[in-house]
């Protein structure tokens, strides 16, 4: 017979998320049924992934029955020598209770019929309660590794997008560099060419012309390198400007993070 030793699972420190687990009623298609219940400060997804994930590891799968996570023949506590049926199911705690869900837990004879005039086996309601006490702290961890997880996704495309910007920033910052370097050049070779024109003042005309056209293309070619540079530099500037936004991303989700870390020591 499988066991399922719920007392390992305890956290102390992370109980406090959740109310007691408490018995109330339910409705199934008219019937009032009794039930364990506990609120969870999660979405039902994830509440009712958790769940799955912990049965799993226990041995028990699910099935699906009209809105309930069923798992079939497990026993309640350690002790439990009898097994039951038991009916899961996750519902939202209202539209004001934003990210809280109420897990319900119905346990049923074994292959009880469904739905049974009377599902709930009364003589396991405390035993139920006390088993959503002990599942509350492995929806606790398992949604802290979710959140853990994606938030760090988060911060990793927020710190990939950061790097490439300053790659970007250092590409620009080179061909400033380069830019700089070919105006400097050309400013000597504007000095040289002007040198060139006047020596040739006595000179034929097609040499005049030969040292001329030699000026007027290190002009043209100046001015075309003026223009990338500014442009250039404004390339660089937006760059910073994006850089500095991106920089306050990584900033928050870095904060985002430490929150999450924090919020489930």
């Amino acid at each position: 017979m499988k066991s399922l030793f719920f007392s390992g699972m305890c956290i102390l420190c992370t109980t406090r998320l959740f109310a007691q687990a408490y018995i109330g009623e339910t409705e199934l298609r008219s019937t009032k049924q009794a039930a364990a219940f506990i609120r969870v400060p999660y979405d039902n997804d994830p509440v009712e992934d958790g769940l799955k994930q912990y049965m799993m590891t226990k041995g028990f799968k699910s099935t699906s029955v009209n809105g309930f996570v069923l798992f079939r023949s497990v026993p309640l506590d350690g002790m439990d020598t009898v097994l039951n049926d038991l009916y899961f199911k996750a519902d939202a705690a209202g539209r004001k209770e934003k990210d809280m869900t109420i897990l319900s837990l119905i346990p049923a004879r074994r292959n009880q019929e469904f739905p049974g005039r009377t599902l709930a086996d009364s003589s396991k309601l405390e035993k139920a309660r006390l088993f959503l006490d002990s599942l509350a702290p492995f929806i606790t961890s398992y949604n802290t590794r979710l959140q853990l997880t994606s938030q760090q996704e988060i911060l990793g495309k927020a710190q990939k997008k950061m790097n490439s910007l300053r790659s970007d920033s250092s590409d620009l910052q080179k061909k400033i560099r380069n830019l700089q370097t070919d105006l400097d050049q050309n400013q000597k070779d504007q000095v040289k060419a002007a040198a060139d024109l006047q020596t040739s003042i006595n000179a034929d005309d097609d040499t005049k012309k030969k040292y001329q056209k030699r000026v007027n293309k290190n002009l043209d070619e100046e001015s075309s390198l003026q223009k990338k540079l500014r442009r250039t530099k404004q390339d660089l500037q937006d760059k910073i400007n994006e850089m500095e936004k991106q920089q306050e991303e990584v900033n928050k989700q870095q904060l985002g993070l430490n929150a999450v870390r924090t919020r489930n020591i």
